[in-house]
């Protein structure tokens, strides 16, 4: 019996150990699980917090430098430059259409947000084209838009028979279905048939798979949609003169392969394109390479250039501001436009001698366009009443045969050779690169054109068109500001496009045009981007150049003071030589802070 009783104890005994090993073992796994749980929320946490100011992820992939403008100021890039393949992506990747629409995704112009476990595969791709795929490939090709026009354009009236009928004309190399085909359906959608002539899709050989037969059979059945192949790589000019020279409609319409037009759009650029005089150009809105979101910009738009000749967006005149405010539905000149997206009547596109073929892939050929137009007798404006979303890409995705500064110097050399008179002697001395292959291209055609149409000069191109510009002239003082101390007034670098603090910086040498000022006959101290001095509180700001009082510097022997009688002064700091020291205007005095040293540079 003893022993019996002694079995059952330890029977007993066994099970609770076992049941206390286990409840033990699942203690243990629930407190594993609870700080892995707690880990990963504090991660998620922290990242969230550390992201909150941190650029979206896209901006994180490497690119050549040579893309990105040195400035990272309004910068326009990547209307249509060529092609990429793809890194280490797979060919079926590459090559295969991943078109899957869900039903409401970006609907209304709205923007699409990913899953957590796509955001992997969106990076992964976002190289091939510089915004993402992915989300482009959720949205139908005919989604619907706002109306983004005003309501004083959306009161204008069109007499339909009677405007001149369009040509759209769209360049692709190897662009992405979805959005070619985007472009493509709201061209169809919101065009009134009587005006839409057709389509003229050129491809600039493109290798992608899908865009072979698969794209064929996708516009097989649209009314008055045709493409145009090229096996070897002509480049934008190239295509588009394919295009144009094939074109049966009356006016020649561009437009980019990553575009979405919205109701109206067509209608103010014909009946402007129909007098014959003029390339106008659509607003054109934005579309978030990330989301895809259709995003309305700023009502003033106003094309110009850097010195180094980078096409910019600045604030219009005051004048055009002011026609603006009177007349918001009528179309206002510009000294220069994007290239991407304009209308032209053939005629006048071939009278004034089409494209330099002489151009390659893509770059300048807009500048050159808009001098010859406003030098040889035409305008160049933009119609508020178009809206035209646009992908404004933040790099070129894809490779320049011979590489991007080869083909961009080419065709700047060109364009500056034939219609930039001293101007282009300014242009090639602080762009030496440019100037050694100045001379090797040939431009005599170029130059007989411009011989024949009794072309203005640049100097009344500056003058009458852009006479707000910030380029030296012989009127104007062109060189270093430089302080008692020794540094110099200029733009730290990285200063937003539209201004920031003004600070001393390092003076450089003659050719660092970086470090170099216009001071004009009106007293405005003037840096290359359209930024002007001006007297802040408390403080000295560089600000987009205006009819602003506070912008006037006089000159009173060395020192620089505002109308109300104070002096530029550099803030005492820590450096010996002044630089990084902040600028302002304070009580003039006898302080070696407030002697400025104007050092003349030639400018050609």
């Amino acid at each position: 019996m003893f022993e019996f009783t002694m079995v059952i104890k330890k029977q007993i005994r066994s099970l609770m150990c076992r049941g206390r090993k286990k409840k033990i073992a699942s203690l243990v796994i629930i407190l594993i699980f609870l700080i892995n749980a707690m880990f990963y929320v504090s991660l998620e946490l922290y990242n969230t917090i550390k992201n909150r100011n941190k650029d979206p992820w896209y901006k994180s992939l490497r690119y050549e430098k040579d893309y990105v403008d040195k400035m990272g100021m309004r910068v326009i890039v990547g209307h249509y430059v060529g092609g990429n393949s793809g890194g280490n992506l797979s060919q079926e990747m590459i090559n295969t259409n991943h078109y899957a629409p869900i039903d409401g995704a970006g609907e209304g112009g709205r923007p699409v947000q990913l899953l957590q476990r796509e955001i992997i595969s969106a990076r992964d791709l976002y190289s091939l084209h510089s915004y993402n795929i992915v989300v482009s490939d959720r949205i139908s090709i005919n989604r619907s838009l706002p109306d983004m026009r005003s309501e004083s354009c959306r009161r204008v009236e069109y007499d339909l028979e009677n405007l001149p009928t369009a040509s759209v004309i769209i360049v692709f190399h190897n662009e992405a279905w979805s959005t070619l085909m985007r472009t493509v359906m709201s061209v169809l959608l919101r065009s009134p048939t009587v005006l839409l002539k057709e389509i003229i899709l050129v491809d600039d050989a493109s290798d992608r798979k899908y865009l072979g037969k698969e794209l064929e059979d996708a516009i097989e059945n649209l009314n008055n949609v045709k493409i145009l192949r090229s096996h070897n790589r002509t480049g934008l000019v190239g295509a588009r003169l394919m295009g144009a020279r094939i074109a049966v409609g009356d006016v020649l319409l561009f437009l980019d392969a990553h575009c979405e037009v919205t109701q109206g759009w067509i209608e103010p650029l014909l009946e402007r394109a129909g007098s014959d005089d003029v390339f106008i150009c659509p607003h054109i809105d934005l579309l978030s390479d990330d989301t895809l979101a259709y995003t309305k910009s700023i009502d003033a738009h106003w094309g110009a250039f850097s010195w180094r000749l980078h096409f910019r967006w600045l604030m219009p005149s005051n004048e055009v501001m002011i026609n603006k405010s009177k007349n918001p539905s009528k179309p206002y000149p510009t000294p220069a436009m994007a290239g991407g997206l304009f209308a032209v009547r053939k005629s006048l596109f071939w009278r004034l001698g089409g494209y330099d073929e002489g151009m390659v892939i893509w770059g300048a050929e807009n500048l050159e366009l808009s001098w010859r137009a406003w030098q040889c007798g035409a305008r160049v404006e933009i119609t508020p009443c178009s809206r035209v979303g646009h992908i404004f890409r933040r790099h070129s995705p894809y490779k320049y045969p011979g590489g991007v500064a080869k083909v961009l110097n080419s065709n700047l050399a060109r364009a500056a050779s034939v219609w930039m008179d001293e101007w282009a002697d300014f242009f090639f001395k602080f762009n030496p690169s440019v100037a050694a292959i100045r001379d090797s291209q040939s431009v005599g055609d170029r130059i007989e054109i411009r011989k024949n149409l009794h072309c203005k000069n640049f100097k009344w191109y500056l003058e009458n068109v852009w006479p707000q510009h910030f380029f030296p002239t012989d009127e104007r003082w062109f060189g270093r500001i430089r302080n008692d101390k020794g540094g110099c007034i200029g733009v730290t670098a990285g200063t937003p496009g539209l201004g920031g603090p003004a600070s001393s910086i390092s003076c450089g040498s003659d050719l660092d045009l970086d470090r170099l000022l216009v001071y004009t006959v009106e007293g405005k101290v003037m840096a290359d981007e359209g930024l002007c001095l001006e007297q802040g509180n408390g403080r000295a700001v560089w600000k987009t150049c205006t009819e602003n009082i506070k912008q006037i510097w006089q000159q009173k022997g060395p020192r620089l003071k505002t109308l109300d009688g104070l002096c530029l002064t550099l803030v005492n700091g820590d450096s010996e030589d002044g630089i990084g020291d902040p600028l302002t205007a304070k009580r003039c005095l006898n302080d070696n802070r407030q002697i400025w040293h104007f050092e003349r540079v030639p400018w050609r």
